[in-house]
Order: structure tokens, then C-alpha cells, then sequence
């Protein structure tokens, strides 16, 4: 009877999920915003280690000046002040100016599935976020507010759109101006793209109007307050909980999570902007306004990769079935990177009914663990990510220089083993039983 239902399910899931998640995959606007981001990631690696560097853990003005450390924290703050600007405009023009690069890529990558003229399109969308993403100051100047995160729902917008109207204006060719055959191809293109130029930045302009005479506010913010009531709901434990086990049954049926996680990266992406610029501006590490981030993502839920499969990994090379133990000796090294293809397709978990439930629990939990740690003060909300492929618990620590992080993550490597133990030796003793029925056989 149990059978029947768990059937009944992954049936359910395979006819009325799958066709979506895999449509979501496909998509040509989501992968264009995936691969703007991972293009991206080395400028978000700088600033945050820029925002490590000029941002001191503790403020020495603050502290007893008979304190131990009080020397070496204002030493380093001294130093920031004297000597640190390059290293601010650094990270103004990294970390802080992630949705402008954002509307860049995007514009990039989509350019380029459409076959058109990449370097033109980038340009065109980072113009047209300059005006509709830049104000003016009280005092004549120009003012970068929403080029961070607070600005990247807006700038993966622009990017999408200025691209689909200058591609509309280029294939219609709406106002282009013909030249003769002697002109070179690099001048005729660059004739081509004026109108269709001018046309873009005319409706980016009046809409950049209509929001500063009308709403009173940016586009950006325009954008902001539209996105508030879906981010908000997502944007909890519940919202964590569900995309971990949506993302975790794509992998199970072979679909790579990038059909549930491109759709999160602009909220997880944002958070984790949010959080650096306030680090950076002196708000204690405890007291970040974001908890779901990429780093809690990719570096506290997923340890060992999608399904948090580090402890599995380990565990693996202990089992008694000699394809299983092969199966770990292959698997170890890239587990310890986060990478675990050689564990999902060798064990394997993909389509394997037995490691469903583990596959889903574990790093949903894990999530869960940082989220309330990270909530209640136990241990630093992020404010840096090293990247996906940094082994635990370095990466875990990187992202918050939290030292109890180390302490809170091998916990969670502990529960992840636990949670996958009696599945796997179910899974080693039925194989055990293969082979030595083939040893029979033989």
C-alpha cells in the first residue's frame, strides 16, 4: 500500500511538475540572468573581500583602551581612513554597482542568443541604466543608489527589455538607414543601430519622466515596490523550505535545480548585496537585514553539493559493495568542491526511489538549522560569498567570519550522515546481495 502511494506521487510529480520545471529551464530570459550571474561572480568575490578589508570586525572607539586588541583595531581603521580609498572605489564599482553589470550581462548573454551585435546591446542597456537608474543630487551630482542590490530587480528588467526593443527595432528595421555596398560592414552597422538607438533611449527617457512626475519615485523604487509583496512572502523559513525541495525533486528526475534556482537568484543575489553594503557601513554582522542569501544557498544548504551530499560521499567509501565503495573512491574529491555528479548518477540517486526522501530532507534541514541559528544570533548572518565550490566548513566561515560557523556546520554534516545513513544501508546491503548472487551465478 505504501509503495502504491509513494508511486502515486512521483508519478504526480513526473506528469504535473516536470513539464513546468523543464519549460522554466529552457527559458531564454532565465538562462540569460543564470549566466550573467556566474559570469559576474568574480566581481562579487573582490568586493567582498574589499568589504572585508575596509570594514573592521569590531570599532575600536568603542572598545576599553587597556583592551588587547584595541592597537591592532585601530591600527586597521587608521589605515582604512588614510590610506583606504582605492580600495572603497574598488568596491563601489564591484559589489555596489551589481545591478548595473547585471543589465549588462544579461544584455550580453541574450544578445547573443538572438545572434545579434553583442558589444552594441550591452552598451545600449548601459546607457539606458544610467537614465532610468540615476538621479540627481541636491547638489548637481549623480547619485549611485540603486546600482547595488537594492537596484537588481530593476537592472535584470532593463536588460531584458532594452534588448527586445532594440532587437525589435533592428529586425524591423524601423528607421535604418541604407548605405551603399562600397561602405565597410563595421560602418554600416554602426549607421543601422542609430535610430533603433535613439528610439530605446526616447522611451527609456519618458518612462524615467513619467516616474519622477508622477509616482514621485525612480524607477528603480518603482520596480522595488512592485516586487515587495512577492518578496516578502517568499522571503522566510517556509519560502527557504519549499524552493529547497522543488530545486531537490528537479535534480532527483534529472533536471538540473537551475529551473528552480535561476528564479531565486535575483531575491538571493539582492539579499546578499544588501547585507555587504551594510557590513560595510558598520552594522554588526548578527544584525544584517537578510537571512536567505547565495552563500546561505550555496554554501550552508547544499555542503557537497545539491542534497548536501558530503556526509553521503564519506560515508559511501565505507560500504560494503564493492561498486558502491568504487562508486565513493570516484566520488570523494569532487564532493569535497561541492561537485557531485559522480555520487548522483553512480550511486545513483537520480530516479532511485530509495534516496527520494533523504535526497529532499537533507538539505532542506540544513537550510532550516542556519536560517533559525542565523535568526536567533547563534551565528552571523552572510555578508560574503566565496563561491560555490569552496569546501566546508572554509566557505561557511568566509561568508560570515563567524568562527562558531565551523562548530555549527560539521553539526550539520553530522545530521546530513544521519539523515542519509539508514537509506544508504538499505541501498549497500541490496547491492552486497547482487553481487554475491552474480558470484553464484559465476
Amino acid at each position: 500500500m505504501e509503495n502504491q502511494k509513494d508511486n502515486f506521487l512521483l508519478k504526480w510529480i513526473e506528469k504535473s511538475i516536470l513539464p513546468i520545471a523543464n519549460k522554466i529551464q529552457r527559458n531564454k530570459y532565465l538562462q540569460a540572468i543564470q549566466s550573467a550571474f556566474m559570469t559576474l561572480m568574480p566581481i562579487m568575490l573582490i568586493g567582498g573581500i574589499i568589504t572585508i578589508i575596509t570594514t573592521p570586525f569590531v570599532d575600536y572607539t568603542k572598545m576599553a583602551t587597556t583592551d588587547s586588541m584595541y592597537n591592532f583595531y585601530k591600527g586597521w581603521q587608521l589605515f582604512v581612513n588614510n590610506y583606504g580609498m582605492p580600495l572603497v572605489i574598488l568596491r563601489s564599482v564591484t559589489l555596489s554597482s551589481i545591478s548595473l553589470w547585471t543589465s549588462l550581462a544579461i544584455a550580453y548573454f541574450l544578445a547573443k542568443h538572438y545572434k545579434m551585435n553583442t558589444i552594441i546591446t550591452s552598451v545600449v542597456s548601459l546607457l539606458m541604466f544610467f537614465i532610468l537608474c540615476t538621479s540627481v543630487t541636491k547638489d548637481g551630482g549623480l547619485s549611485n543608489d540603486f546600482w547595488g542590490g537594492e537596484g537588481l530587480f530593476a537592472g535584470i528588467i532593463i536588460g531584458i527589455a532594452v534588448t527586445e526593443l532594440y532587437r525589435l527595432f533592428t529586425t524591423k528595421k524601423i528607421g535604418t538607414i541604407k548605405m551603399p555596398d562600397m561602405v565597410p560592414p563595421a560602418l554600416k552597422s554602426s549607421f543601422a543601430s542609430i535610430f533603433p538607438i535613439i528610439f530605446v533611449t526616447v522611451i527609456c527617457t519618458i518612462i524615467a519622466m513619467l516616474c519622477n512626475s508622477i509616482l514621485r519615485i525612480t524607477f528603480p523604487q518603482a520596480i522595488l515596490n512592485l516586487f515587495h509583496p512577492l518578496v516578502v512572502t517568499v522571503d522566510n523559513a517556509f519560502g527557504l523550505s519549499l524552493s529547497s525541495i522543488l530545486s531537490q525533486i528537479c535534480w532527483w528526475f534529472g533536471i538540473h535545480d537551475t529551473a528552480v534556482t535561476s528564479l531565486l537568484e535575483p531575491l538571493m543575489y539582492s539579499n546578499y548585496s544588501a547585507n555587504a553594503a551594510a557590513y560595510a557601513k558598520g552594522i554588526a554582522a548578527a544584525n544584517l537585514p537578510h537571512i536567505w542569501t547565495e552563500p546561505l544557498w550555496w554554501n550552508w544548504m547544499v555542503i557537497g553539493g545539491s542534497g548536501a551530499t558530503l556526509a553521503l560521499a564519506v560515508m559511501v567509501l565505507r560500504c560494503k559493495s564493492v561498486q558502491l565503495k568504487t562508486v565513493g573512491k570516484v566520488a570523494i574529491i569532487p564532493a569535497l568542491f561541492n561537485i557531485n555528479e559522480p555520487l548522483i548518477f553512480g550511486l545513483p540517486i537520480v530516479l532511485n526511489p530509495l534516496f527520494f526522501i533523504p535526497w529532499l530532507l537533507a538539505p532542506t534541514i540544513n537550510g532550516l538549522i542556519a536560517y533559525i541559528c542565523m535568526a536567533i544570533g547563534i551565528v552571523n548572518k552572510t555578508f560574503i560569498y566565496p563561491g560555490w565550490n569552496i569546501p566546508a566548513p572554509i566557505a561557511q566561515f568566509l561568508s560570515n567570519m563567524d568562527l562558531r560557523s565551523i562548530f555549527l556546520t560539521l553539526v550539520m554534516i553530522i545530521i546530513d550522515g544521519l539523515i542519509y545513513y539508514p537509506f544508504l544501508k538499505v541501498w549497500d546491503k541490496q547491492k552486497l546481495e547482487e553481487e554475491r548472487g552474480g558470484e553464484n551465478v559465476a
